[in-house]
């Protein structure tokens, strides 16, 4: 039985798997900070999952961490969601 490798990812392909300027704009901003997905789960009150989902385009945030969202980032909310 053959194991799967897995793939390396390099800087440029950092965001090819994002789709939209939605998801490049969190990912962004949390990097811009230098925070882990946990790390700024626990900043706004949330899982690292739950910053995962928002940043796949899983799920979109409730007020309350839209709002958190704002204010750790410091950039309007329409910036980071603009079709919330």
């Amino acid at each position: 039985m053959k194991t799967k490798r897995k793939k390396k990812i390099y800087p440029s392909q950092e965001y090819s798997n994002l789709k939209g300027p939605i998801r490049q704009r969190l990912v962004a901003e949390r990097k811009k900070l230098g925070l882990s997905q946990s790390q700024l789960g626990s900043k706004v009150g949330v899982s690292g999952a739950m910053i995962a989902s928002l940043e796949s385009g899983r799920s979109k945030p409730g007020l309350e961490v839209y709002l958190m969202l704002q204010e750790v980032f410091k950039v309007s909310g329409e910036e980071l969601f603009p079709d919330f």
